[in-house]
């Protein structure tokens, strides 16, 4: 098993701008999810899902200017597919937006039970998941993951994020579970691409 990667607090916590992902606190609850999101498609400006707090709405203005460029799928390349697994609808919107750089298939679960539900359904090649969930939290979901009868689930990579005042507690609850990487929120587009980009390189052409 990989050792995680992490991104220094001092680093994953200032940024240049304000396009980043909050933290937990005041984030409206998410609504159910779980179908696969192709990518091809610019999408519609981002709006907002119920009540968002000043740093998100900031981040659902300007994060589409400070992506990277736009990823089309290649012939001849099978998309990789991501899970991202937090509560809130809106971080979910986001981190597909920061991840446009890969063209990516995504699905989506508002709790770890529901996406430990899909990935007895389909095939996943990367796992994004919050800490801080109602019910199990991300490093509890990344130990079930790591226990997983399938060997193909067990080495499926694993980022972890928080928000939480105390982030080394819970980077070294993540370690112990199995995670491949973690960073504090909040967190750039330039951070988490770097972190996916490390622990899931870009497929190669068939």
């Amino acid at each position: 098993m990989k050792s995680a990667t992490v991104v220094p607090e001092v680093m994953a916590t200032s940024t240049s701008r304000s396009t980043s992902i909050a933290p937990e606190s005041a984030r409206p609850t998410g609504v159910s999810a779980g179908a696969v999101t192709r990518p091809g498609l610019m999408p519609e400006t981002p709006r907002p899902f119920g009540t968002l707090n000043a740093e998100t709405a900031r981040a659902f203005a300007v994060a589409a200017h400070e992506t990277r460029p736009f990823a089309r799928i290649e012939p001849g390349v099978k998309p990789q597919r991501v899970l991202l697994v937090d509560d809130s609808r809106s971080i979910r919107t986001l981190l597909k937006i920061y991840l446009m750089a890969r063209a990516f298939e995504y699905i989506e679960a508002e709790s770890a039970e529901a996406a430990l539900a899909e990935l007895e359904k389909q095939p996943v090649d990367l796992i994004l998941t919050d800490f801080h969930m109602d019910g199990m939290n991300g490093a509890d979901f990344a130990a079930a993951v790591r226990a997983h009868k399938d060997t193909k689930v067990t080495r499926i990579p694993i980022l972890m994020m928080t928000g939480d005042a105390n982030a080394a507690e819970v980077r070294n609850k993540g370690q112990k579970a199995g995670i491949n990487a973690f960073v504090r929120k909040p967190v750039s587009c330039a951070q988490l691409m770097t972190l996916v980009d490390t622990i899931l390189p870009a497929p190669k052409k068939e």
